[in-house]
């Protein structure tokens, strides 16, 4: 009897139900292949004319491969016979004397999309929730049960690169467009139409029309399209992630060959790229972001409100933040009432929301219809009446603390739930300050969203000692029903990642007043990973906001950072950055020109005689502060956990995804390897770069920050 499928016929058609019932998805493992493999030899020994699989999940197909069987191929010959064994098993399937069909509703996804291109034909919903992809490459590695090999045969090279190279999810239409699905149908007839496909056996559509054949259907169109495929693929690489090129290797050697050759390809690339440094860090990132997701103060939340959500918001503040969580809100169905005393403001806010929701209605991810319905959630005030209706309120006003207190106290006074809570979305001001007025403190908690807040996908939540645990909670959910990658820190000036920038930046500008070229430290930076390096940043940021917070977080830990030279001199000449087109760079058309010719003077630096120090210097100087100050946050409790850590930094920060995060690529070089680097700048530069005692007593003991991960060998 199988644990995993439920066998039965209809119409001499078999239909196989796939339902993990240990699991809340349908995750491929090893136990399962297994039952499969023998679900699949049992279907062969009858006489059928059809089968279909089908899931029995309400809401997905298959979401892909167990991680936790990757990760325990400890060797690329293991990872290679993993990949090998899968894609018998397929072989199996696609070699089925019945006609098989894949039915599909909801995800279906890696190794679940392999099993459907081994189907004869493929069937799926046009419900919204149905997304077919490859996420691999997200993992560092390829596809490696037939993916790079039926993908690019079905669809076409560059149809099947796209998928590969972006892991992508393409709705039911799309699908059905690319020549991926043969048909679309409303979810209550799904079986129906997949028992009739596999009796009907329609003859498929060719894909390979005039312009294809030209480009892909003969050698030198191939030749054409794999050099067009590496350039395009290393320019958003940049060479940093491996698999990217070794899809594309997967993809054109075996283009040409027996599916049994082309395969046997796949599964070499596979096990090669499972044990690099870049999968076992972007793995790592996996179980990061899986991690973080739960937590004791979501509990607290559902304790006190059940599966009730946040529905309505107030937001104090139409500038740039507010007016961006406003429309990430709405996005989401959520209701928000916007409080500013400009008209101006406001209106602004409207026009920037029309402009995100009409985009996305032009990119077909939603309908027209939706971009009315979305600006109907978004409801812009002169002041903060009927905010006495909204579950949560969140400031996002100037970084003045007694302009964050006036607020709160304001709301205060209205007749307000006993359910409210107050949010700040204050960048470095301990949360404690701003609740230090407050009637009711254990109501306030940070929300530090990270701008643009409409593309950034970090939120960092801020608990006080006297925040409850059950408005934490309220802030984590609110922030994943956002879409957003949330920690919870404890307070303390500039929490975890304002912190921990601080000393990157502060850095940084260090270098420019001893006379480094600007754009010299920016390549540097960028060249070990960062998307930007961190002067263009301070541009990003705003001058002004960054002098700002680069002040607080100077006067409080005045021994680890120096003062950067004569910043606000660019503040005193309106020197902000790309909000008005002057910074360290020219911006014209919103786009970056160059150096800012005139900067040098303005700060007072030489650029005569330009110092010239090693590449390695400029980065080890600034990340090492960025990684050592990160550390010091563990150390002191404001972070709970390290994947928080690496989870804030590469989601928040910008820090290298490929490196896993600071904690991360600790364990990937070493702990000792950091020390004995910071010792050597510190004897050069001084106190800042003293090693934290965490580190120290890491590399005392060859501990690691995530002793059961793997490490590239």
């Amino acid at each position: 009897m199988s644990k995993f499928f439920k066998y039965e016929t209809k119409d001499n058609v078999g239909v196989l139900t796939f339902d993990r019932s240990d699991k809340e998805m349908n995750i491929l493992s090893k136990e399962v292949l297994a039952d499969f493999e023998s679900q699949l030899k049992m279907v062969g020994s009858q006489d059928l004319q059809g089968l279909v699989i089908i899931s029995g999940k309400p809401d997905h197909f298959i979401v892909g491969a167990d991680i936790s069987d990757i990760e325990s191929l400890d060797t690329p010959e293991a990872a290679q016979a993993g990949s090998a064994a899968m894609q018998a098993i397929f072989e199996t399937l696609a070699n089925l004397k019945p006609t098989t069909v894949a039915a599909i509703h909801g995800a279906c996804l890696g190794g679940g999309l392999e099993m459907a291109l081994a189907c004869d034909y493929r069937i799926c919903t046009k419900s919204p929730k149905t997304k077919l992809g490859l996420p691999e490459i997200q993992l560092g590695i390829i596809p490696g049960a037939g993916g790079t090999q039926r993908l690019p045969r079905l669809v076409g090279i560059q149809k099947a690169l796209d998928l590969i190279l972006t892991g992508k999810k393409l709705e039911g239409k799309r699908s059905s467009k690319a020549g991926l699905v043969d048909a679309l149908v409303e979810k209550e007839i799904l079986l129906d139409q997949a028992i009739k496909l596999s009796i009907d056996k329609p003859v498929r559509k060719s894909q390979m029309d005039a312009t294809r054949w030209a480009t892909e259907g003969n050698p030198i169109g191939r030749k054409v399209v794999e050099k067009k495929a590496r350039e395009m693929a290393n320019s958003k690489t940049k060479g940093k992630y491996p698999a990217s090129d070794k899809a594309i290797d997967a993809v054109f050697q075996g283009f040409d060959k027996s599916i049994k050759e082309g395969l046997a390809i796949e599964a070499r690339i596979f096990g090669e790229l499972s044990q690099t440094a870049v999968c076992k860090s972007l793995i790592h990132l996996y179980h990061a972001t899986t991690n973080i997701k739960k937590n004791k103060y979501i509990d607290a939340a559902k304790e006190k409100f059940g599966s009730k959500k946040v529905k309505r918001t107030g937001i104090v503040g139409a500038g740039f933040m507010g007016g961006g969580i406003a429309t990430v809100c709405a996005s989401k169905g959520i209701e928000s009432c916007l409080s500013d005393p400009s008209a101006e403001s406001n209106g602004s806010v409207l026009k920037s929301a029309r402009k995100f929701f009409s985009k996305r209605a032009d990119r077909k991810i939603i309908k027209r219809f939706q971009v009315d319905q979305s600006m109907n959630l978004i409801q812009p005030g002169l002041d903060t009446t009927g905010f006495e209706n909204c579950d949560l309120v969140i400031e996002a006003v100037f970084e003045s603390l007694d302009l964050k207190q006036k607020i709160l106290a304001g709301l205060e006074q209205k007749n307000i739930s006993e359910d409210w809570f107050f949010a700040s979305n204050t960048s470095a001001l301990p949360i404690k300050d701003v609740a230090s007025k407050s009637k009711f403190p254990e109501k306030v908690v940070g929300m530090h969203f990270f701008s643009p807040v409409e593309k950034m996908p970090l939120l960092e939540v801020v608990k006080t000692d006297k925040t409850a645990d059950w408005v934490t909670g309220r802030a984590v959910q609110m922030g994943q029903d956002m879409g957003k990658q949330v920690i919870v820190v404890e307070d303390g000036p500039g929490f975890y990642t304002t912190r921990a920038l601080a000393f990157y930046l502060c850095e940084a500008a260090l270098l420019i007043h001893e006379g480094v070229p600007i754009e010299t430290i920016d390549k540097a930076l960028v060249s070990f990973g960062y998307p930007v390096g961190p002067v263009l940043l301070i541009d990003e940021v705003g001058v002004d906001v960054s002098i700002h917070i680069l002040d607080f977080m100077i006067k409080t830990y005045p021994d680890r950072m120096q003062t950067p030279g004569n910043l606000s001199a660019m503040e005193e000449k309106k020197l902000f950055g790309r909000k008005t087109s002057k910074g360290f760079y020219l911006y014209q058309n919103d786009k970056k020109t160059g150096v800012n010719p005139e900067i040098y003077n303005v700060l007072g630096v030489s650029s005569s005689k330009p110092k010239v120090l090693p590449v390695d210097e400029i980065i080890d100087r600034c990340n090492l502060l960025f990684i050592n100050e990160s550390v010091r946050c563990l150390e002191e409790n404001i972070l709970s956990d390290a994947y928080s850590g690496d989870v804030g930094a590469v989601f928040g920060l910008g820090f290298p995804p490929f490196l896993g995060g600071p904690f991360k690529y600790c364990d990937q070089v070493g702990c000792d390897v950091i020390i004995d680097k910071l010792r050597a700048l510190q004897d050069k530069y001084g106190k800042r770069f003293e090693p934290a005692d965490m580190l120290v007593e890491m590399a005392k003991n060859k501990a690691k920050f995530f002793p059961d991960e793997g490490i590239a060998k």
